[in-house]
């Protein structure tokens, strides 16, 4: 490993709770706008890809609870 990448992993890995903030701030943020919407708004389609959204957000949060206990 190059000295470069292990100085971006090292930065990578101090910035991950940032990230999941972020992530966790924007799923908070989408259920939030969706329910504002007038219920005529909220068509099949909003809901889709809502759901859509939460699930892959659920899924790339998980895997990096998964990684960061399996690597530790």
């Amino acid at each position: 490993m190059s000295l470069f990448s292990a100085g971006c992993l090292f930065w990578l890995e101090r910035l991950a709770p940032l990230f999941f903030t972020v992530a966790v701030g924007s799923l908070v943020y989408q259920v939030w706008a969706v329910s504002k919407r007038p219920a005529v708004m909220r068509t099949w389609a909003v809901k889709a890809i809502l759901t859509v959204s939460l699930v892959l957000n659920v899924l790339v949060i998980g895997g990096w609870i998964v990684l960061a206990i399996r690597y530790r």
